[in-house]
């Protein structure tokens, strides 16, 4: 069986009018003209390969487009918001980070007086159901909120091998 030709039903007006709108507008993306593109030369007569080809997309994508356009019309074409990777730590959890943070190693029964993020990041994964918190997730808890490590060069130099298991204790 061969490959049947796509077609695209009649556009209506009002899309024609909305498509040609968003193709000269001033603030529009790049990736909305190409899209809104596409489907300016597929009502003009264009198979789906030509006007894939006219509008900078690739044949594939060009086909989800307009499968997505023909589901909800040309809002779709503008994108969804999309929220990025959920977080993966609860509230309660980044609490718990922020209380370490906050408060004086000493008062944990710890034998050090302040935290580095090194020690922090060891405390917490010590921690029940943190086992497998990052320095990097703890930093990031921490900007979100406004708290900060400072860090800069240090004076400490050792030519002994285990310096940096001792540095952290």
């Amino acid at each position: 069986m061969a490959n049947r030709p796509f077609l695209l039903p009649a556009l209506s007006a009002d899309n024609l009018l909305e498509l040609q709108r968003l193709m000269r507008a001033e603030q529009v993306s790049a990736a909305v003209y190409r899209r809104c593109r596409l489907l300016w030369e597929l009502a003009a007569g264009c198979n789906l390969q030509e006007a894939a080809d006219w509008s900078g997309l690739h044949y594939t994508n060009a086909h989800l487009w307009v499968k997505r356009f023909q589901w909800e019309g040309v809002p779709r074409l503008l994108g969804k918001h999309r929220s990025g990777r959920p977080r993966i730590y609860t509230p309660r959890e980044e609490s718990s980070i922020l209380e370490a943070a906050t408060s004086r190693p000493f008062d944990w029964g710890l034998g050090f007086t302040t935290w580095s993020l090194a020690k922090l990041e060891e405390y917490l994964r010590s921690q029940a159901g943190m086992d497998s918190l990052s320095r990097e997730t703890i930093r990031r808890v921490l900007h979100r909120y406004g708290l900060r490590f400072l860090t800069g060069p240090t004076g400490c130099e050792s030519t002994d091998p285990d310096f940096e298991v001792k540095k952290t204790r």
